[in-house]
């Protein structure tokens, strides 16, 4: 009787064990944080020549807030280029300047405020100035027919 007692109690304790660990796997979005400027995450891929981007975007005050920007110009190759980390004050926006490779960035915004979390990424795509100043040689202009 008393292993029976004992298996019971192991079992009920591995089970109230599990049912927690599962409930704080889950987490809940961060409230209130969107990102306004500098990347849109409707696109699949955003093209610029652009060295640096501003990020910008709003959180409740204690929010901490990463940016991982990431070069994906190699497709076998994945490496971490920056990484930025800011805290939001009492205001609840933030804003952060990041440095992007030429080739395809992978930029990722985490929110993370107590056990709440949050994240969004895009693809940034900075093309050379040889391409810029091939691009610009030939823009054409209304009404001019060569």
């Amino acid at each position: 009787m008393k292993r029976f007692c004992a298996f019971a109690l192991i079992v009920t304790s591995m089970i109230a064990l599990h049912t927690l660990t599962a409930f704080a796997a889950d987490t809940l979005p961060v409230d209130n944080f969107s990102i306004t400027g500098g990347i849109n995450t409707d696109k699949a891929c955003d093209i610029t020549f652009d060295v640096t981007r501003l990020i910008s975007g709003t959180a409740p005050k204690d929010t901490t807030v990463s940016i991982k920007v990431y070069d994906i110009t190699d497709p076998e190759i994945q490496r971490l280029d920056n990484s930025y980390t800011i805290n939001v004050g009492s205001a609840g926006i933030f804003s952060q300047s990041i440095d992007l490779t030429e080739g395809k960035n992978y930029v990722v915004v985490a929110a993370v405020n107590g056990r709440k979390r949050s994240e969004v990424s895009t693809v940034i795509n900075r093309k050379g100035r040889v391409i810029k100043t091939v691009l610009s040689q030939y823009i054409a202009l209304p009404g001019q027919n060569k």
